[in-house]
Formats: structure tokens, C-alpha cells, sequence
């Protein structure tokens, strides 16, 4: 039987810390996606939840149009 690395988080996206600093979250995640520890389906994901975290219905309320 091969070994799994068993649940090893890879997110850069930090959890709620109460800052409201989501700039250097997102360049954590950018960060750490050009230094090859996440690929990019990872960072995008990162990224999205540091963007829904906030208000995810007001996110989806907006007319980006």
C-alpha cells in the first residue's frame, strides 16, 4: 500500500483573524503561488474565499456588469 499525505492543508488563505487587511492576504496567496506551494487552481480558490468571507451574498448581489 503506497502513503497519502493525509490531510495537509495547502490554503494560503488565512482563517477570520478579525483584521480587515485582505490585500496582504491575497498577496500571501500570490506569494506563496509563484514560489510553486500552491498551483493555481489553489491560489484562485484561496483568493475566492478570502473574497467571500467578507459578505459572500452582498458579493453576489453586485452588478459587475
Amino acid at each position: 500500500m503506497g502513503k497519502a499525505d493525509h490531510a495537509t492543508p495547502r490554503s494560503a488563505a488565512p482563517e477570520r483573524s478579525g483584521g480587515d487587511d485582505d490585500l496582504s492576504d491575497v498577496e500571501l496567496v500570490v506569494r506563496r503561488a509563484r514560489a510553486g506551494d500552491l498551483t493555481e487552481n489553489e491560489a484562485f480558490e484561496d483568493i475566492e474565499r478570502i473574497i467571500l468571507r467578507r459578505d459572500p451574498m452582498d458579493f453576489y448581489r453586485k452588478s459587475w456588469a
